[in-house]
Formats: C-alpha cells, sequence, structure tokens
C-alpha cells in the first residue's frame, strides 16, 4: 500500500492580479499625460476690463485692425450665413468679404475716402452710400457706415439709448444707419482681456437679424 502523497500547498503569492492591476494604471497615467490632460495646463488669465474712459480712448485710437468671424443674416426672404473678415487701414478706408463656408465669395466690399465699391458675382458697382448700395443689390440691409465703430464696441454719433454695464462697456443702443433703417445692437459677450473687444453681437432691425460671432482680432 503506498500512502497518497500529500501536496504541500505554495506559500508564493499570486501577483498575476496584482500585477494587471498595476501595468493598466501606469498605462492610463502615461495616455493621461500624452493628450495633455487640463490638470497639467496653465489656467487661463482673465483680466478685469480697463476703466471705462481708458478703455473708450483706446478703442478710438485703435485705427488698424483685421478680424475674422462668422456672420448670420436672417431676413424674411433670406437666410444666409458665412465667414467675415474685415481689415480696417483707417477711420474711412476698409476693406471687406462674406463667403460661405466653401470660400465662395457672397460680396466684397472696398470702402474709399468717397466712394464705395461692392462687388458681387464678378460685377463690381460704386456709390457714394455702402448701406444703399448694399441693400439694392443683395436685399439686406446693414449699418455699414458705423461699422468700423460698434464692431469695436463704440457706438458712434447717430446711436441713441446707449447702455453700459458696470465695468463701462457698451452693451446696447440704437442707431438709425444712412437709408434711415432703425437698428437695436446688443452685446452679448466681449473677450476676456484688459481691452474687452466685442466677441458677440446681435442686430436688429424690422426684417433683419443679425449675428456676429468674432473669432479673432489682429
Amino acid at each position: 500500500m503506498y500512502e497518497k502523497a500529500l501536496t504541500k500547498k505554495s506559500t508564493a503569492k499570486d501577483f498575476s492580479v496584482g500585477y494587471s492591476i498595476k501595468q493598466l494604471f501606469i498605462i492610463c497615467i502615461s495616455l493621461y499625460l500624452l493628450t495633455g490632460c487640463s490638470l497639467f495646463q496653465r489656467p487661463t488669465v482673465i483680466e478685469p476690463p480697463l476703466a471705462g474712459s481708458v478703455r473708450e480712448q483706446q478703442l478710438i485710437a485703435m485705427q488698424n485692425y483685421t478680424l475674422q468671424a462668422t456672420i448670420g443674416i436672417k431676413t424674411q426672404q433670406d437666410n444666409v450665413t458665412g465667414n467675415l473678415t474685415w481689415q480696417q487701414q483707417d477711420t474711412k478706408q476698409y476693406q471687406a468679404r462674406l463667403s460661405n463656408f466653401l470660400g465662395i465669395s457672397l460680396f466684397a466690399l472696398q470702402q474709399k475716402p468717397y466712394s464705395s465699391e461692392l462687388t458681387i458675382k464678378g460685377e463690381t458697382y460704386q456709390a457714394a452710400d455702402a448701406d444703399t448700395l448694399l441693400l439694392q443689390l443683395t436685399g439686406w440691409s446693414m449699418p455699414l457706415a458705423d461699422m468700423p465703430l460698434w464692431l469695436r464696441g463704440l457706438p458712434g454719433n447717430n446711436s441713441t439709448d446707449v447702455v453700459y454695464d458696470n465695468f463701462g462697456r457698451v452693451t446696447r443702443f440704437n442707431l438709425i444707419d444712412s437709408s434711415g433703417v432703425l437698428w437695436q445692437l446688443e452685446y452679448q459677450s466681449f473677450f476676456a482681456d484688459a481691452l474687452a473687444l466685442p466677441k458677440r453681437l446681435r442686430l436688429t432691425s424690422s426684417d433683419t437679424q443679425i449675428k456676429v460671432v468674432i473669432r479673432s482680432w489682429q
């Protein structure tokens, strides 16, 4: 008779489960670092706006700039969305181009000291007044004469009922464009820096609504 051999139970610990968990943890941390997680990113610095009078003086002195924006124009007959590039050269000269999201130009406007040129579908038209020219050729109304001002957050001489916030920034006002259309303009948000340039704004008339979202200022 042979006695059944006793099997000695191993006292070695099973590290298979612990090792796999450890491996998974290391992999997760590595991916976390590679993807540039926000935990290690510097927070965005938000500057308080300059005092109202100081900010206004700096905005007035800002004569040469370029902005990129998304613009939506909604009328009773039309609904247009596109990209706007606005290049301001001085108080009396600018170039503006509105194109759709395929890059096709909807119109190009060049304002000179004493005349306006509007190019649509390859044809160029001239007039003394850009507001009336745009309305006649596209059916869209827009207060272009004061646009270099209200893009920067300045109401202009033809504005009324101007409202300011606690920081001295203009938040809304009414204006009448050169073709006699009454507009209500509202600034919905500003860039978070000392100059607090407009970021989102909306213009409304009796038959037109225009929304502008400015992506960048240069």
